[in-house]
């Protein structure tokens, strides 16, 4: 949702700006000193759209961004304090200014110094702005090229849980910890043309890929998935994001996941088990019991196998009666401190439900984590 809300604020930030510029420069070409007054005017207004719109962008934008490290992401950020300052210290007191100044009929000299002001300001707010919206549509696959695959079976692998295994592209590659956008072909019975974004689950040597989702009444989408025989056709975009592993290995590693956000993690973890390489490796996974816990038995069977990694798997809403021997309760600085020499010490990664990830965010701040140390990775609306 929330990223739905980014897109619709920064299209209608975009498409007004847009119309002030261009009704701007025809008024000047062609209209008269009444149309000119008139469209100041109709602008000075039309702020009142304009300036919300750019506050939901800039406020959604920083907090679909918090702790993302990804290029593209850090050039949306660079720019966004550009375009806030050319539309709270230039466009907006230009608006006023050349409104009140067109409405007394002073068309002088300064008027149209401050239009060419206001012109550029314009004009550089267009570019970055459609340059956001060009890198926001990269994040989410839409201008990725298509491929087709093909479904080659599916697992219950925990309470509403579903993995997928598809062909592989030729020629696909990606990075572990990336994703895929898949989408439902149009002339499906169910769920056409809806596309979702997962993370590749496998590692890239697999022959095949593997995405892992919870599955939803209320997803059409989900439904359809889950429904659709071995064999049938899907669509799939990428390789997408990148929340990847550092390539420094010289500091610990440490995984906080939530759910299903476990998907980028197991890929990381099967690529660096397949490439002898999880040392000082260490995953917290949350769950509220082992039933709800996606692929729990490989990642224990790898925790006995491997002496490097260490998983510490916590449940949070436990029967009476159960017999789970490990750690309960959420993840916290205390259950960290049980497990890690040096809480300060480790690289963090973190990927769960938003809740989860600025819970881990905050308690690790808190602890005396530095924020170059913290990567995450938000699941929405799974």
């Amino acid at each position: 949702m929330k990223t739905r809300i980014h897109a619709i604020a920064g299209a209608i930030g975009l498409l007004m700006i847009l119309l002030f510029w261009t009704s701007t420069v025809l008024s000047e070409l062609f209209g008269s000193y009444e149309t000119i007054a008139s469209v100041k005017g109709w602008i000075l207004y039309g702020m009142i759209i304009l300036v919300p719109a750019m506050a939901i962008v800039g406020g959604s934008g920083m907090s679909l961004g918090a702790g993302r490290s990804e290029q593209i992401v850090s050039a949306k950020k660079k720019r966004m304090p550009i375009i806030a300052a050319n539309g709270l210290l230039i466009l907006v007191p230009m608006a006023f200014i050349l409104e009140a100044k067109a409405s007394a009929g002073t068309f002088d000299t300064m008027f149209y110094v401050l239009q060419g002001v206001e012109l550029i300001a314009g004009a550089t707010n267009l570019v970055m702005m459609g340059l956001n919206m060009r890198d926001g549509l990269k994040l989410t696959g839409r201008t990725s090229p298509a491929a087709t695959v093909s479904i080659l079976g599916r697992e219950m692998v925990a309470n509403d849980t579903l993995a997928i295994r598809l062909t592989k592209p030729a020629g696909f590659s990606f990075e572990p910890g990336q994703a895929i956008r898949l989408t439902i072909p149009p002339d499906a019975p169910k769920g056409a043309g809806e596309a979702r974004v997962f993370s590749i689950a496998n590692a890239p040597h697999d022959t095949d890929l593997q995405v892992v989702t919870r599955l939803r009444d209320s997803s059409s989408f989900k439904q359809a998935l889950k429904s659709m025989p071995e064999g049938s056709a899907l669509q799939i975009a990428g390789p997408l994001g990148s929340f990847t592993k550092d390539a420094d290995q010289s500091r610990p590693t440490v995984f906080l996941a939530g759910g299903i956000g476990i998907t980028p993690f197991l890929s990381m973890l099967r690529d660096a088990d397949h490439k002898n390489g999880l040392a000082q490796t260490t995953l917290f996974y949350s769950n509220r019991s082992p039933a709800d816990a996606a692929m729990l038995t490989e990642l224990q069977d790898l925790d006995s196998a491997d002496p490097e990694f260490a998983l510490i798997a916590t449940m949070t809403d436990l029967q009476a009666g159960h017999d789970w021997q490990s750690e309960t309760g959420y993840i916290d600085a205390a259950m960290l401190a049980r497990h890690l020499p040096d809480l300060k010490a480790p690289t963090y990664y973190c990927v769960g439900p938003g809740k989860f990830v600025s819970a881990m965010s905050e308690m690790l701040t808190s602890a005396g984590v530095e924020a170059a140390n913290i990567r995450i990775e938000q699941f929405g609306g799974y």
